[in-house]
């Protein structure tokens, strides 16, 4: 038996997406007998941002469905449409520049809100299993704070007794949209009066596999004693005994053309901040596990992402060597549905996230789980069922 990881990406409301696939996987899960529940079946669950809402639900004990009648009900808590279209009669260049100077744009009053109903008074460290990892950044001491409740080699940490709900938010609280969370050891007597600043682990880790993976092989090749590693399943692991599902949030990777970039200025990246330095953390964190885990054929590494509008168009009877048209913006539509997906983070509209679910239906009747220029993957629904039936 493998040590199966779960990893969710970040992507704001679009997490319903991440939610809706879970459901698929539950069921599969389900029907091969494998378990009730995804903190059943999985070893390990890893997330950031809106991955480690899921995350945090998963470990204790949610079904898919409830996780997207979170998002459906309680979404409009976490990101209110009066805020998000406060500007909205505003010229766009005028309203970009009232962004601009504007502070974060909600604050995190609604979030936390839904996490503490959600979550109750439940501490990290009251999760016995699976091991949990939720990645936030830590702006002061600038490195990637490992949330989890698995750390032997490392003993009590300061923040074993933060509630989960805090540290999600810590993990959530993207740049432009939430101001930065701080977070402090609950016994200032053993730890000290430290205050660690955090903002969404999305600028370092949107896909949190890799620094999973790194995780459990770093408590494996520990020294601490076989016993306590046979606790979590870790004994004598060795890179080959684990499997990996990664499930991103739709990708939405904005094409910029040189001529367009290049007349940029300060104001423009400011405005694209987090298209352009977030997204890229995902991408190369899944080619490099994918490569690691033993390429696109590996049974033990499924990536389960799709673009939510098809960005270029390939020419007739094209090569290698041409390079394909870039769509403009209003002929970009899903692959799948024929439809132009909303891409925003924090449209909460009902009909949005419908459209994201149905979307995301459709990717998994039709979708497959890699296209290449030469080459493709199998049928999503197919590859989900030998990931469960071969870990």
């Amino acid at each position: 038996m493998s040590f199966k990881i779960l990893a969710l990406d970040g992507g704001g409301v679009r997490g319903i997406v991440a939610a809706r696939i879970l459901q698929q996987v539950e069921q599969e899960i389900r029907n091969q007998g494998k378990g009730e529940f995804l903190h059943e079946y999985f070893d390990m669950i890893a997330g950031t941002s809106t991955g480690s809402i899921l995350a945090g639900g998963i470990a204790i004990g949610e079904e898919s469905e409830q996780l997207i009648k979170m998002y459906k009900n309680r979404g409009k808590d976490i990101f209110p449409l009066e805020i998000k279209e406060r500007y909205k009669n505003f010229p766009p260049i005028i309203k970009s520049i009232i962004e601009v100077f504007s502070p974060s744009k909600y604050s995190h009053d609604g979030i936390t809100s839904v996490l503490k109903d959600a979550y109750k008074s439940i501490r990290i460290k009251d999760i016995e299993k699976p091991i949990l990892l939720i990645l936030a950044y830590d702006t002061l001491y600038r490195n990637t704070t490992f949330f989890t409740n698995c750390h032997p080699d490392l003993g009590d940490r300061w923040y074993d007794d933060c509630y989960l709900w805090e540290i999600c938010t810590a993990s959530a609280s993207a740049p432009t949209f939430f101001p930065p969370y701080k977070l402090e050891p609950v016994d200032k007597q053993k730890f000290g009066d430290w205050e660690f600043p955090h903002i969404d682990g999305g600028v370092s880790a949107n896909n949190p596999s890799l620094a999973a993976l790194s995780l459990v092989m770093r408590i494996s090749q520990s020294s601490v004693s076989p016993a306590i590693k046979q606790k979590y399943k870790l004994d004598n692991l060795r890179l080959e005994d684990v499997s990996i599902l990664s499930i991103g949030t739709g990708q939405t990777g904005q094409p910029y053309q040189y001529q367009q970039i290049s007349r940029w200025r300060g104001l423009d990246w400011i405005k694209n901040l987090t298209n352009i330095f977030m997204e890229p953390t995902s991408e190369i964190d899944s080619t490099i596990c994918r490569q690691i885990m033993g390429g696109y054929e590996s049974k033990r590494y499924l990536r389960l992402q799709f673009d939510l509008n098809e960005t270029f168009k390939p020419k007739p009877k094209e090569t290698y060597k041409d390079p394909r048209i870039v769509l403009p913006p209003e002929d970009r539509k899903n692959k799948f549905t024929g439809e132009k997906v909303s891409e925003e983070i924090d449209n909460t509209n009902s009909e949005i996230l419908q459209q994201l679910i149905d979307t995301t239906s459709a990717f998994i009747d039709r979708g497959l789980t890699y296209y290449t220029r030469d080459d493709s993957g199998s049928p999503i629904k197919n590859a989900i069922a030998s990931f469960v039936r071969d870990n």
